[in-house]
């Protein structure tokens, strides 16, 4: 066996061991979060994998991306391949997906087969992941090859009321600067970033439920 091959095996079988990193992402306006409708919304899944491209034949996709174009539509409805691509030194899959925007505050979800964005009176953004999906992971977890799931969630959040809008932020990164709690302020027509945290993010899959932004008195 050559050393490139040993070398690309040796990448690919840590990958599998490591799981692979997952990401959510989408974005949402405030008029939406403040609005009394609940919406599908447009979210991307970015799954990163050691290579688009098979190591043997450049012109044939790689077995873990095969594998991860199989196991992602069997946990997140609605989600369809798009495209594979190197951004940097890493790989990425990605597939775009629904995500659901919940409104009211009887604790039911717009959505039982979809992640959902929460947002009513009491808090201005959750994240919550439906009981099904965390099955739904956890059973991919044990018999699929592309091994753990290491879900995070990345939420562009656009003020598009004319006005500006306080929040506070709980134990998150807004534009990468990592916040425990901070009452924070994004300005008309501006927007930001906000990515849960690893306890944000694992509380979200394993309790149901993360908060993200609550709502805050000028």
């Amino acid at each position: 066996m050559k050393k490139t091959t040993k070398l690309a095996m040796l990448v690919l079988t840590a990958a599998l061991l490591a799981g692979c990193k997952t990401t959510v992402e989408t974005e949402v306006k405030v008029s939406d979060l403040l609005d009394a409708t609940s919406k599908q919304i447009a979210g991307n899944l970015m799954v990163e994998v050691p290579a688009c491209q098979s190591h043997e034949d450049s012109r044939q996709p790689s077995k873990i991306l095969v594998d991860i174009q199989q196991a992602v539509p069997g946990i997140f409805s609605d989600a369809k391949y798009e495209e594979c691509f190197r951004k940097g030194f890493d790989s990425y899959a990605r597939f775009s997906m629904p995500i659901v925007l919940t409104k009211g505050s009887d604790g039911k979800l717009a959505s039982q087969s979809h992640i959902n964005l929460v947002s009513n009176e009491r808090q201005l953004l959750s994240v919550s992941v439906p009981e099904s999906i965390k099955a739904k992971i956890e059973s991919t977890q044990k018999k699929s090859p592309v091994g753990k799931l290491d879900l995070n969630f990345e939420i562009k959040v656009k003020n598009d009321t004319g006005e500006a809008l306080p929040f506070a932020a709980i134990a998150v990164f807004v534009d990468k600067q990592p916040v425990v709690y901070g009452v924070l302020t994004v300005k008309p027509g501006q927007s930001f970033v906000v990515a849960l945290s690893d306890v944000s993010a694992k509380g979200a899959v394993q309790f149901g439920n993360s908060l993200v932004l609550a709502h805050a008195k000028q």
